[in-house]
């Protein structure tokens, strides 16, 4: 069964975000077991939502190459994370996540 992991992490900005992505070279290597990955910010807080094939897939993903990446964009805080059983995923429009989700990169505002 899939699972639902929901982090926050204070104090990581937006450009140590960016770093993080660039280090993990998502789109050339995509992490096993991944399904989806949103991210967004808000009171201070990094905030993401991923859909996973399991906690152990991301459990493995973070400990070998997520760690590194962290600690080589500069990020000292720790984060918030919690998984639970994903129930249902909902897309009505998937063209348009298809259109936007096409590169691990954040999208332009």
């Amino acid at each position: 069964m899939a699972t639902t992991m929901y982090m926050e992490w204070p104090g990581v900005t937006q450009d140590q975000y960016n770093r993080v992505l660039s280090y993990l070279e998502m789109d050339a290597n995509p992490p096993k077991g991944g399904i989806f990955h949103v991210a967004g910010f808000s009171g201070g807080s990094l905030r993401v939502l991923d859909i996973w094939e399991s906690q152990q897939d991301f459990e493995r993903f973070q400990k070998d190459r997520l760690a590194a990446a962290v600690q080589k964009a500069g990020v000292t805080t720790q984060p918030k994370v919690e998984f639970f059983p994903t129930h249902n995923i909902y897309t009505p429009n998937i063209e348009a996540v298809k259109r936007l989700g096409r590169t691990s990169q954040p999208i332009a505002a």
